[in-house]
């Protein structure tokens, strides 16, 4: 009964005038620093931190679109 009300609440929040704000809030977690770092080390952490937050961005509006359009189900945890 649980996890069938967390679907039902997925559904309404991804269906809701909301969503755009769930997208904005995870963009004001992304920080804003230099690409470039001042070792190579850092440089490299750098990178891959901005492709994970890039990656995270994107799945959850390709998530939010799935579930606006019923595929809720097909949804893998």
């Amino acid at each position: 009964m649980e996890e069938e009300s967390l679907i039902q609440k997925k559904i309404a929040l991804a269906g809701s005038e909301h969503s755009p704000i769930i997208i904005e809030l995870m963009k004001d977690c992304i920080e804003q620093g230099p690409l470039v770092g001042k070792t190579e080390f850092e440089t490299l952490v750098n990178a891959i931190t901005l492709e994970v937050q890039g990656n995270m961005l994107v799945n959850m509006t390709n998530r939010i679109e799935a579930i606006r359009k019923g595929k809720i189900y097909e949804i893998k945890k």
